[in-house]
């Protein structure tokens, strides 16, 4: 049923206090707020990203540009967490956990976090953005990923 509304694809990188990062793919991205700036994304509240991303003081949300199938598999099945470490450490900008090549960066804060359901919103704030322009997004609609034609 939901897998009729198209999306845009992000990999969501939370870093805690300790300087650990967390990373997944996720299509439930959206706007909340012009001002503050503020905007969701939500995930399994008892998986291992939902508990780790409530540890998390800042999140980079980086949405993929449409040469990036492999970084959303990647970080959106469940693999050797060593190998997804291996291929963010690869991915930095310098030392950020903002994806090289992604479409648009946004670096946020968390402003709160609420389950519903099965999952845990998590509302951030935007701090700063970084965008690529030219680049097209990857999109993701019927369980496969799609290009932008225009």
């Amino acid at each position: 049923m939901f897998g009729q509304f198209a999306t845009g694809v992000t990999v969501i990188v939370g870093t805690d206090d300790q300087g650990e990062r967390t990373a997944l793919t996720a299509t439930s991205f959206n706007t909340v707020s012009l001002d503050p700036p503020l905007v969701v994304f939500s995930v399994k509240k008892n998986g291992y990203a939902g508990v780790k991303f409530r540890e998390c003081r800042v999140f980079v949300i980086n949405v993929l540009a449409e040469d990036h199938r492999e970084l959303s598999d990647l970080f959106g099945r469940p693999s050797d967490a060593s190998v997804r470490q291996a291929a963010l450490d690869s991915m930095m900008e310098s030392g950020v956990a903002r994806l090289a090549g992604a479409l648009a960066a946004l670096h946020c804060e968390p402003f709160m976090t609420q389950e519903v359901g099965d999952h845990a919103l998590f509302v951030v704030r935007v701090t700063d953005a970084a965008f690529n322009e030219g680049r097209k997004p990857l999109l993701f609609f019927s369980s496969e990923y799609r290009k932008l034609l225009e």
